[in-house]
């Protein structure tokens, strides 16, 4: 018997993808190599957050300060780089910040057990306000010299940027991680149902503190990727960038309520959610339109992720004749 064929979501998310950058290519000048060395560089570190983001998803939370997190990674290693360091200590540095601001939301959503979108909420207004309060000039570092920006500029037979190489070896890394290991299902089983999760010897509490470390690992590395593509940093610019990893996250395919998706997915949602940007940018439209774009997308992804189809394909299926009764059969 002929194995049946499954058209899997992120197949399809792939192809449209394709498709986009096909269409983008031939009416713009998209698929100039400018245009693609751009794409690369700038979607690389929304790869990485996305995937961030829907690891700590797939554990039914959230963390609504990803994008203040990577302000603090890049200060870190700004600073310290301005300061005469090498790259490999303030690379570090500002990936254990990253690390380190990630693993006090997980205790103190686990410790208090207070909501992960309260706390990274509050958290999210708290590194404003430090910002502004106690980094010197709002935390802007000008003058970056050449060892600070040679991973964000670099780029490989002139077109492949560094960074971009960088995130598809994390993407696949993790997409190993999440299928493979006990981590990774742990993740799943914690977000799909915490108490059988508890029966089958998971600590979900440990688990959740073990994903927002992770979290705050990868965050570190996309806020390097991001900082290190220009010479000047300023903490404030990544405020917001945490709503495009949940829209990458959620278009992918991840359940925003837990315990589903993919890591590629999330990949392919980075993809896309830069794409329609893109697009935007090229039709004339202003930055408030793409933000309104991706409240939108969001918007849309929870509605068909938490939408019961069921009846509807019942309803489909009995229209197309696959729901009749064979011929001289019973009701």
């Amino acid at each position: 018997m002929e194995k049946k064929r499954v058209v899997t979501r992120e197949f399809t998310l792939g192809a449209i993808v394709l498709i986009f950058m096909i269409f983008l290519a031939l009416t713009t000048g998209f698929g100039s190599t400018s245009g693609l060395f751009s794409m690369m560089l700038d979607v690389s570190p929304t790869m990485i957050g996305a995937i961030a983001m829907a690891l700590i998803i797939f554990t039914g939370n959230i963390d609504i300060s990803a994008g203040t997190i990577l302000g603090f990674v890049g200060f870190v290693a700004a600073i310290l780089a301005k300061a005469g360091l090498p790259f490999y200590v303030f690379m570090p540095a500002g990936i254990l910040t990253g690390m380190a601001l990630a693993s006090l939301n997980g205790w103190i959503s686990v410790t208090f057990k207070v909501p992960s979108i309260v706390v990274t909420l509050a958290m999210n207004m708290v590194h404003i306000g430090f910002y502004v309060t106690f980094l010197p000039n709002a935390g802007w570092v000008l003058n970056l010299a050449d060892s600070f920006t040679f991973l964000g500029q670099g780029r490989f037979f002139d077109l492949v940027p560094y960074i971009f190489v960088i995130a598809l070896a994390v993407s696949f890394l993790f997409m190993w991680i999440v299928k493979y290991t006990k981590f990774g299902k742990s993740l799943y089983a914690v977000g799909g149902n915490r108490q059988a999760a508890i029966y089958a010897g998971i600590d979900p509490n440990a688990t959740i503190m073990k994903v927002y470390l992770v979290e705050g690992l990868l965050l570190g590395i996309a806020g390097i990727l991001k900082a290190t593509t220009a010479n000047r940093l300023m903490p404030s610019v990544f405020q917001g960038r945490e709503m495009i990893f949940i829209a990458a996250a959620v278009v992918g395919g991840v359940n925003i309520m837990g315990g589903s998706g993919k890591v590629l997915g999330a990949v392919f949602g980075a993809l896309l959610v830069y794409l329609l940007s893109i697009a935007m940018i090229y039709l004339g439209f202003q930055d408030y339109y793409q933000f309104a774009l991706q409240g939108i997308i969001v918007l849309i992804a929870v509605f068909i992720t938490v939408t019961d189809w069921r009846p509807l394909r019942k309803r489909i299926a009995r229209a197309f004749g696959q729901g009749r009764l064979p011929e001289g059969g019973r009701a």
